[in-house]
């Protein structure tokens, strides 16, 4: 019988996976990357309110930890307005198996030295094979074919750094004591004010107002409602597992599989390229995930 850790990780994985595909809805149309967070942003806070509202917790039990989660929620807004930006210069087919890699393999690291979590020889192999995807999707034939492949590659950097320390940080706040609706209600927050922030930056402090209107849509609204949906309940399902018995290194590297989901849809209605060798590249990454879960 699976454990509920198991189960949980993976229907996070598939939500994370359909969430993804936003990104690259609104990359294609063209959205504002801050407006779209700042959107997604409202609507995770109003559906973890409302979580609290059925389920009440007490909101401040270590103040310190909730402010660190709530910083950490500010970096991952700004991970996620770069996510957007790396796919208006990259094909998702290139971005998502490099991001995935990436950012597991650091919260693997983390999960080693700051949770003291083990690994045998069989998962460190699965590591190792899973460095063989970039070489396979970094081709000569790939500048060309992308937008503009370095500064793709240098956001697949930057998000998957960013997104993977949010993640350790998320652990170490539940391994403390957070619970599952406290952390996520911060991380929620930060989200939003760390999109809002991103977004008055970028458009100067007394246009905002102007450049709400001018930008602001209802297909944007509900592009960001739907995809908030997916995500707030992902992350959600993603801590659940820390407090079960998941580990997170384990739950990172099944989180990953996410991948398939908004490459498969990308090739399907946006006519991504596809060949046999980004194929095997990425059945080359699900097994090094096989190994390494």
């Amino acid at each position: 019988m699976m454990e509920l850790w198991f189960i949980a990780s993976v229907i996070a994985a598939v939500l994370a996976g359909f969430s993804n595909f936003f990104f690259k809805i609104a990359a294609k149309k063209g959205y504002s990357s801050e407006l779209f967070m700042i959107l997604s942003g409202v609507c995770s806070v109003v559906y973890v309110s409302i979580g609290l509202l059925l389920f009440p917790e007490q909101l401040l039990p270590d103040r310190l930890l909730a402010a660190l989660v709530f910083g950490f929620g500010f970096l991952a807004a700004l991970a996620g307005v770069m996510k957007i930006y790396a796919l208006r210069y990259i094909d998702s087919t290139i971005y998502f198996p490099l991001f995935k890699l990436l950012a597991p393999a650091i919260a693997i690291a983390a999960g080693v030295t700051l949770f003291g979590e083990s690994f045998s020889k069989i998962e460190w192999i699965g590591m190792l094979t899973g460095l063989l995807v970039p070489l396979m999707l970094i081709t000569k034939s790939e500048n060309g074919r992308q937008n503009n492949l370095t500064l793709g590659l240098l956001f697949v950097l930057i998000t998957g750094i960013l997104s993977a320390v949010v993640a350790i940080m998320n652990n170490l706040a539940i391994d403390s004591g957070l619970s599952v609706f406290v952390t996520l209600l911060y991380t929620v927050l930060g989200v939003f004010c760390g999109s809002l922030t991103l977004f008055c930056y970028k458009q100067g402090w007394a246009g905002v107002a102007q450049t709400l209107i001018l930008h602001f849509n209802y297909n944007l609204l509900l592009i960001a409602s739907l995809r908030s949906l997916f995500i707030t309940f992902s992350v959600g399902l993603s801590f659940y597992a820390y407090t079960v018995g998941g580990t997170l290194a384990v739950v990172q590297t099944i989180h990953s599989m996410y991948i398939l989901i908004p490459i498969v849809l990308a090739i399907i209605f946006y006519n991504e390229h596809w060949n046999s060798q980004k194929a095997l590249a990425i059945i080359l990454s699900v097994v090094s995930l096989a190994f390494l879960g």
